[in-house]
C-alpha cells in the first residue's frame, strides 16, 4: 500500500537538517540557559542564535521574538494579555479565524469585554467594509489571519493596516500558515504582534513564538524565573528552540522554490474540477500549496476515511477540528451551502509531493467518489 501525505497545513515532517542541530542538545547539552557557568552560557548562546534566526525570517528584531509552546498558546497569550492591559478596549477578530483566536475572544465577551466578529466575503477574503465598525475614539484590538489554515486565502494585512492609520489600533495577525509559504516582514506589514509556529515549516512540534513589537505593553503569560524578558517564565525548551531556528532559516531557502508547489496544486484543481468538484475560494489570492474542495452529496470526513485505507493522509479541514461533526466554520462564514460545506476536503502539499503522487490521489478520489455515490443511490 502507498503511503502519501497531503496534510502539511496540519503538520510537516521534521527536516533532517533540523534534527541534526537538535540532537546534540538532547544528547550532551546539560546546562540550564539561566545558569551562570559555561554550560549555562553555552545553552544561552544557542537560544540567542535561534532567536536571531527566527527574527530574520520574519523581518523582526531578535528582542521582539518570544518563544512559546504552540501557535495556540501564542494566540491565546495575545488575546488574554491585551485584555488585562486594556479591559475597556474594543476587541475585533475575523470570522474565519482559527478557534485559538475566536474562542478566547468569545470568552472575553462572556466576561463583559466589548468583542465583535468581522465578516469575510463569499470567497473568504476579509471584507474591508467591516473596518467601519472600528472606533476612532477608543482603543481597538484587532486580530486577523494572514493566511487561512483551511482555504489558504491570503489577507492583505499591510493594506488593512494602512486603511486604519488614523485609528488607535493594536493589530495582531495569526501568521502560522504564512511562515514558509509567503515572504514575511513583521514591520512592513505594520503589525504590533504576530504568531508563528515551528511544526508548520518542517521544525519540531511544541515550539512557536509570539512576535511582539518593541514597546507594546502586554501582560506576562507566565510568572516565575523571568525567562523571555519576564513575559513567559520557565526553563526554555532548548533543543526545540534550536530546531525552530534552523527550520526558520531553511524556510527562507524554500520560499525561492514554490513554483513546483503551485504547478502541482493547479494541476490537481484542473483534474478535480473535471470530476465535478467545487474549489472553495478559487478566485481569491491563496498560498501555493493549498486546495480546499468538495463534492456535493459526499461527506468530507467519509471521503478522507476511505482514502486512508489506501495510505493517503488528507484532511477535511483544520486538524484542531477533526472530531467536530459540524461543517467547516470557515465555509459557514463564507455562506457556502451547508450540505456542500459538509463535503470539504483540504489538500496541503509539500515540496516532496510528485506529479505521480497527485495522479494516484486523483485516481483514488475518483474511485471513492463513484463508490460513495453508488452506495448513496442504493440507500435512496
Amino acid at each position: 500500500m502507498s503511503s502519501l501525505y497531503f496534510d502539511n497545513n496540519a503538520t510537516t515532517m521534521i527536516d533532517e537538517r533540523v534534527l541534526e542541530v537538535m540532537l546534540p542538545c538532547m544528547k550532551s547539552q546539560m546546562g540550564n540557559p539561566s545558569s551562570n557557568h559555561s554550560f549555562g552560557r553555552d545553552a544561552k548562546k544557542l537560544i540567542d542564535n535561534a532567536r536571531n534566526q527566527v527574527a530574520e525570517s520574519v523581518g523582526a528584531y531578535p528582542k521582539e521574538v518570544f518563544f512559546t509552546s504552540s501557535g495556540t498558546e501564542s494566540n491565546n497569550w495575545f488575546v488574554d494579555g491585551m485584555s488585562n492591559i486594556y479591559p475597556e478596549g474594543q476587541f475585533f477578530y475575523g470570522a474565519t479565524e482559527h478557534p485559538c483566536i475566536s474562542k478566547p475572544m468569545q470568552n472575553l465577551k462572556l466576561h463583559g469585554v466589548k468583542v465583535e466578529k468581522l465578516r469575510v466575503k463569499t470567497n473568504g477574503v476579509f471584507d474591508m467594509n467591516e473596518l467601519n465598525k472600528l472606533s476612532k475614539n477608543e482603543i481597538n484590538i484587532l486580530s486577523l489571519m494572514l493566511v487561512n489554515n483551511e482555504s489558504g486565502v491570503i489577507n492583505d494585512i499591510a493594506n488593512i493596516r494602512e486603511q486604519l492609520s488614523d485609528y488607535n489600533i493594536i493589530f495582531h495577525s495569526d501568521a502560522v500558515q504564512a511562515l514558509g509559504k509567503i515572504p514575511l516582514d513583521f514591520h512592513a506589514l505594520g503589525l504590533d504582534a504576530m504568531s508563528i509556529s515551528s511544526h508548520k515549516i518542517n521544525g519540531p512540534q511544541g515550539i512557536a513564538a509570539l512576535v511582539i513589537k518593541n514597546g507594546l505593553d502586554i501582560d506576562p503569560l507566565i510568572l516565575g524565573g523571568g525567562q523571555e524578558a519576564g513575559l513567559r517564565s520557565g526553563t526554555e525548551n532548548l533543543a526545540s528552540i534550536v530546531g525552530f531556528g534552523m527550520a526558520c532559516e531553511l524556510s527562507q531557502e524554500k520560499l525561492k522554490n514554490t513554483e513546483k508547489l503551485k504547478e502541482n496544486r493547479n494541476f490537481f484543481e484542473v483534474e478535480i474540477k473535471l470530476m465535478g468538484a467545487t474549489i472553495f475560494s478559487e478566485d481569491a489570492l491563496r498560498v501555493d500549496n493549498t486546495s480546499f474542495f468538495g463534492f456535493e452529496g459526499i461527506d468530507g470526513a467519509t471521503m478522507i476515511t476511505a482514502l486512508d485505507k489506501f495510505g493517503i493522509g488528507i484532511a477535511s479541514g483544520s486538524a484542531c477540528s477533526t472530531n467536530n461533526k459540524e461543517a467547516s466554520h470557515v465555509l459557514t462564514e463564507m455562506n457556502v451551502d451547508p450540505d456542500l460545506a459538509q463535503s470539504a476536503i483540504r489538500l496541503s502539499l509539500n515540496e516532496k509531493n510528485t506529479r505521480n503522487n497527485i495522479l494516484y490521489l486523483l485516481e483514488k478520489i475518483e474511485h471513492e467518489k463513484n463508490r460513495l455515490k453508488n452506495y448513496a443511490s442504493l440507500l435512496n
